[in-house]
């Protein structure tokens, strides 16, 4: 496949998912999710992405020409668009990508300072090399149920990490692990992050590396979770 259907294929993947209105928060966060499907250079193909969607389209089918701002964010349309529900809705996607990207720069910190060692490869991957080679990807919930195959592929080598941002409720947390725990296995280990407290929990699967496990906030978290799923979402509430 040459650079150029690459390219074409990750477009049709971005319009396959947005409606009336996009962001640049939004279009950079569905390139790195893109680019768990395909090696590519991540930073110069966001620039291309981002090039062809908002300055010289590809196809006129996915080209957001028009600036919209909208509560501290830059919404771009299609001409002539107007679509208060699309846009209340696109909001919401980049405010979430931008929780996101924002949290690169404290997660390269708090997880340096985790692995006791220096991050030599970033965004979206963070690399680590201890005892062990840690590979770390940042998600949600969402996204992780959503990606969980292409992650499955990609942990195949070294040890794989999805850190999860925390969300407002446990509920999201139980429901995957009742619905996917099964498939997390091996060296493949999904941990959750409070960027606010800078601290790192267990979800699924622990470090091979006992000094790693001693540095979670709540050791025994993973276990506790693995139990909570059982009771009824009713309850939880």
């Amino acid at each position: 496949m040459s650079d150029l259907d690459v390219i074409a294929e990750c477009i049709k993947w971005i319009c396959s998912r947005v409606e009336n209105y996009t962001s640049e928060e939004e279009v950079e966060r569905l390139v790195e999710r893109f680019a768990l499907r395909r090696k590519i250079n991540i930073k110069n193909f966001k620039t291309t992405i981002k090039k062809a969607i908002f300055e010289e389209p590809i196809t006129l089918s996915c080209f957001f020409p028009e600036k919209l701002e909208k509560m501290g964010i830059t919404l771009y349309s299609s001409h002539g668009v107007r679509d208060n529900k699309s846009m209340k809705i696109a909001l919401n996607r980049a405010n979430r990508a931008r929780r996101i990207l924002d949290s690169y720069s404290i997660a390269k910190k708090i997880l340096s300072k985790f692995f006791e060692v220096e991050c030599i490869e970033d965004e979206p991957y963070f690399l680590f090399n201890r005892k062990y080679r840690y590979k770390v990807f940042i998600s949600t919930v969402d996204e992780l149920e959503e990606d969980l195959e292409y992650h499955l592929i990609n942990s195949k080598k070294d040890f794989y990490v999805v850190i999860l941002l925390t969300e407002s409720t446990p509920l999201p947390f139980i429901k995957f692990f009742k619905n996917y725990s099964e498939k997390v296995r091996g060296n493949f280990m999904v941990w959750v992050m409070d960027v606010d407290r800078e601290v790192v929990d267990p979800f699924i699967g622990y470090p091979p590396e006992e000094e790693l496990i001693k540095k979670f906030r709540n050791p025994k978290l993973a276990t506790r979770i693995a139990s909570l799923w059982r009771v009824k979402v009713k309850e939880l509430d």
